[in-house]
């Protein structure tokens, strides 16, 4: 079709040659505006104008055609760049009786009927085809004009052109029928749909210029083809491809059938085509098919777009499930291996303290010659013989204690105990080693009476651990103490505090990890220990309602502050 916006100047002007021997099916402006500006023609145009003009005007220049057939081309403003010989008579032998809505309103250089043509004509870059009524000699006469683009180099539309066909004797011979022709071409302008028509053959009579915007297929060479001809009858997207016969041959009504075909930019354009069958009306013999098409492609693309989606989550969820799966069997297997571990810590813990008690005992009563008297040498060694078994003992105790916490086997016997009571039992377990290193601990007492809701060993474990470590990481001289306030009236907060080296801020929260110790100072790389206490004491506190905090600055000294629930 002429003025398609992909054509450049060269296939404009080759298809203008071809359109010119056709000009019965093309069409012109609304006479009212020709004979308002005709005698002004390319006078007082803007410089852009002139330039437009220019080329329509070279355009011109390379065509030939029938000066009798009015012919008309306008920039798209409205400015008439040239009329033929045919158009001049026209309107000097007429008078126009087109509807009052088409006369020129205001400052605007243009009537509202033709500024509607022209901008649908850019838009839609295809023919329009309009019914006026003209008299010529004082006669009414029926003309259809038809409005057609003309493009740039760059498909860009800069005019209108178009001719006036007299189809008078034509109205008056088909009445009726050419009215609802002409409904048919309007409803056909306001919609996106297609249409078309087929005959017994499932060969295409009629397919509507809709398609070709569509497309960029000229519909005169689809005429006489079927639809698998120039695209895919498919069940669905991805499903078997189908001939016409495969539900046209029950000549029944249909609708949404899928049509795939490919655009100018080889693009898949998706189509629903609906018909229904036509009869002849005296015979009631089988003609062919009408109906429609109608683009989907956004909703497939949508649709497709969901799927893709769905099948992603899908994957996911499939992957998901899988490692699930393996972490559940991963967990399973850890529990059992966690188990087997504290079964074996706790078998080997017992186990191995029968013989250890043996062994400290021994030594003990070597070391106080209970059987008579010994090698002072012989002594020595007994004390040392005792005092690495009882290192080696806390040790065990220490590991069956963790075994047992994570077991979530300990069983708590929760009373109602003296908080002062608790501190000084712990006391004298660590007051040796505190002497032995000069250590200040007088400020190490309960002086307010608090009565603690805790199990009463695991409560004196907790303190004794603290002070140790107190005792431990306190240089000789040093300083430890306790102090005690009661935070509200359903808990209290006892501290632990010491002059000793301190712990860093990076330290602050492993020192409560298992097998941990902070081990940056000097100092504390010469204290024995297996990094246990803090970690069990912390889960003992927890598990009685409390817990264990830590403040410390280093070489200044720490403070462990743990809180107890106290009967009210």
């Amino acid at each position: 079709m002429f003025g398609r916006s992909d054509h450049n100047m060269s296939g404009v002007q080759n298809a203008g040659k071809g359109l010119i021997s056709k000009l019965k099916h093309q069409t012109i402006i609304p006479l009212e505006l020709v004979q308002r500006v005709s005698a002004n023609t390319n006078k007082n145009l803007s410089k852009d104008s002139a330039a437009i003009i220019g080329k329509i005007h070279e355009l011109i220049s390379h065509m030939s055609f029938d000066e009798l057939v009015p012919l008309y081309i306008s920039t798209i403003s409205g400015e008439l760049a040239y009329v033929n010989e045919g158009y001049q008579n026209l309107v000097s032998n007429c008078e126009y009786t087109g509807n009052k809505d088409t006369e020129h309103k205001g400052d605007s250089p243009l009537p509202a009927s033709l500024t509607a043509i022209l901008n649908e004509v850019q838009l839609t870059r295809k023919n329009i085809s309009v019914e006026e009524t003209i008299k010529v000699q004082g006669s009414p006469r029926q003309y259809r004009s038809r409005h057609f683009p003309v493009c740039d180099d760059e498909g860009k539309v800069i005019a209108v052109g178009g001719t006036y066909v007299d189809v008078t004797d034509t109205v008056q011979t088909l009445g009726y029928e050419s009215l609802m022709q002409q409904r048919f071409r309007d409803f056909a302008r306001a919609t996106s749909d297609w249409y078309w028509e087929i005959d017994r053959d499932y060969n295409i009579t009629y397919i509507s210029d809709r398609l070709m915007a569509i497309t960029g297929m000229p519909v005169v060479l689809l005429t006489g083809k079927r639809f698998e001809d120039f695209g895919d009858l498919k069940v669905d997207v991805d499903g078997q491809v189908l001939g016409c016969e495969s539900f046209l041959d029950g000549m029944k009504p249909f609708r949404d059938q899928l049509f795939m075909i490919r655009n100018s930019d080889e693009e898949m354009v998706y189509n629903h085509l609906s018909g229904v069958p036509i009869f002849d009306s005296a015979t009631g013999e089988f003609m062919g098919y009408r109906g429609a098409g109608m683009d989907v492609t956004v909703n497939y693309k949508a649709r497709m777009e969901t799927i893709a989606i769905q099948k992603s989550l899908e994957h996911t969820l499939e992957e998901l499930t899988n490692k699930n799966i393996q972490l559940d069997m991963a967990c399973a297997e850890t529990e059992v291996a966690f188990g087997a571990k504290n079964e074996f810590l706790a078998a080997m813990s017992h186990e191995l303290r029968t013989p250890l008690n043996a062994i400290i005992g021994f030594a003990e009563a070597m070391k106080m010659e209970v059987f008579g008297e010994l090698n002072p040498q012989y002594v020595s060694y007994s004390n040392d013989i005792m005092s690495a078994g009882k290192h080696l003992l806390e040790l065990i105790n220490d590991v069956l204690d963790v075994a047992v916490l994570e077991s979530g086997k300990l069983k708590l016997d929760t009373e109602e105990i003296s908080l002062k009571e608790v501190v000084d039992r712990a006391l004298n377990l660590v007051v040796l080693r505190a002497n032995q290193k000069y250590l200040d601990i007088s400020a190490v007492k309960v002086e307010q009476e608090f009565n603690i809701l805790v199990d009463e060993r695991r409560a004196v474990q907790i303190f004794v651990n603290l002070l140790s470590n107190a005792v431990k990481f306190t240089p000789d001289y040093g300083k430890i103490g306790v102090r005690v306030v009661q935070e509200n009236s359903s808990t209290v907060a006892v501290t632990v505090w010491d002059t000793g080296i301190g712990i860093s801020d990076e330290q602050n929260e492993l020192v409560f990890e298992k097998f941990h110790q902070a081990t940056d100072n000097i100092y504390s790389r010469k204290e024995e220990g297996s990094g246990l206490g803090l970690h069990i004491s912390q889960h003992l506190a927890r598990q009685m309602g409390g817990d264990i905090v830590l403040k410390s600055v280093v070489n200044e000294g720490s403070e462990f502050t743990v809180t107890f629930n106290i009967k009210n």
